[in-house]
């Protein structure tokens, strides 16, 4: 579709922020990201879209007035503006720091998108055209959008990440994790847990579902979220890599990726 191939980041919000702190920014991580994905940019000329997720920035109140089951009564409006200003305040941030290194622009998904029952029915993706067209990236991010069903429903990165990779035939998909990729269960609590190189569609039936000991992501177990990114990249380069570690992603970035790699052909 463009001149440069396409390439769809994911910042995870367990990597840019402390999951397991309200509203805590990691910003040096935040910053050297930008860095390695700036450099990676210039070195490969490819065109560029980045999805942040809420962290815990967004998902914690989420939690507290359960958004993800849309109105309920007055508080919900309470909880769905608390959220709305926590997540400004985690773009802004994002922005800031990715404005020093590549030029960008934010685009707020409940803008553009409309759902009904939690599914896409509404994304205008015309701004982001436009924004591809110059080159110019545009910041996405876990978002709450208003469901013509629901009167509120929770948009996940990862929805936004899949819904754009196929409107837009991206080239490369990267999910920047908090982990090296996908284990066989959580890394975190299990020892013996084993990293899943390459992921295909019988790979990931076998996958246990994730338990974690910070139980508060209302967008969705790993295994929930690999089944939505299955059905809108079956035909896109994907991985997942660790954004804690220096380097892994400037180099996934140029092809070589130390992590999971999804293969859905």
């Amino acid at each position: 579709m463009y001149e440069y191939e396409l390439t769809i980041i994911k910042l995870g919000g367990s990597v840019i922020t402390d999951k397991n702190k309200k509203g805590l920014l990691r910003k040096s991580v935040l910053k050297r990201l930008a860095g390695e994905i700036a450099t990676a940019k210039n070195k490969k000329k490819f065109k560029l879209i980045i999805v942040h997720g809420a962290g815990s920035f967004g998902h914690p109140i989420a939690k507290q007035y359960r958004l993800n089951e849309g109105f309920l009564n007055n508080k919900s409006i309470e909880g769905f503006v608390k959220t709305k200003q926590s997540l400004n305040l985690l773009t802004s941030e994002v922005f800031k720091y990715f404005s020093e290194k590549v030029q960008c622009c934010l685009v707020q998904p409940a803008d553009i998108v409309l759902t009904s029952k939690d599914k896409i029915v509404h994304f205008d993706t015309k701004q982001i055209s436009y924004l591809l067209d110059y080159d110019i990236t545009p910041i996405l991010w876990g978002d709450v959008v208003f469901d013509i069903k629901k009167g509120f429903s929770i948009l996940s990165g990862d929805k936004i990440v899949a819904y754009l990779a196929k409107k837009f035939k991206a080239d490369n998909v990267l999910f920047i994790s908090d982990v090296e990729g996908v284990f066989d269960k959580n890394p975190k609590i299990y020892g013996d847990a084993k990293l899943i190189k390459v992921i295909n569609g019988n790979s990931l039936a076998r996958i246990k579902t994730q338990q974690t000991k910070n139980r508060i992501d209302v967008t969705g177990e790993m295994k929930g979220k690999l089944l939505a990114i299955k059905r809108g990249l079956e035909n896109t380069d994907v991985a997942i890599v660790n954004g804690l570690v220096s380097s892994v992603v400037e180099n996934a970035l140029l092809g070589k990726i130390k992590g999971t790699r999804f293969v859905f052909q």
